[in-house]
């Protein structure tokens, strides 16, 4: 019931209600972004009912963009020439690799709701 803009759970998976995300919107929560796991309470894998109302009345970002660090991280690390290993490059290429994965899914649709859903079918498409 707190004020807040953005809300990062982390900790668990399958926690957060359709009740909590209801109070978290009506305090003014703008983004939600999941760390490496399932925040909602949902019984499916990947997009259930609580997911799909959250999408659609605020910004989430799906957990494979926002929390993609390590598995960049390793990419970064298998995929380049590395003659010196610096932290800055590390940093600049997931963070470049989010924001495209962001801008990807802006030109598909530039609304502030149903990021998760339409990330969803980017990467569906980019796997078929």
């Amino acid at each position: 019931d707190l004020q807040a803009e953005i809300f990062i759970p982390c900790a668990a998976s399958r926690l957060i209600t359709k009740d909590q995300i209801d109070r978290m919107i009506n305090t003014g929560i703008e983004v939600i972004a999941p760390g490496a796991n399932v925040p909602f309470a949902d019984p499916e894998i990947f997009f259930g009912p609580i997911a799909d109302h959250t999408d659609s009345k605020t910004s989430v970002i799906p957990d494979f963009i926002s929390n993609c660090g390590m598995a960049r991280v390793f990419g970064y690390l298998m995929g380049n020439d590395l003659g010196k290993l610096e932290d800055e490059e590390i940093f600049a290429d997931t963070s470049n690799t989010i924001k495209e994965a962001l801008e990807n899914v802006y030109q598909i649709s530039n609304s502030k709701t149903r990021i998760s859903k339409t990330a969803f079918e980017v990467a569906l498409k980019q796997l078929i």
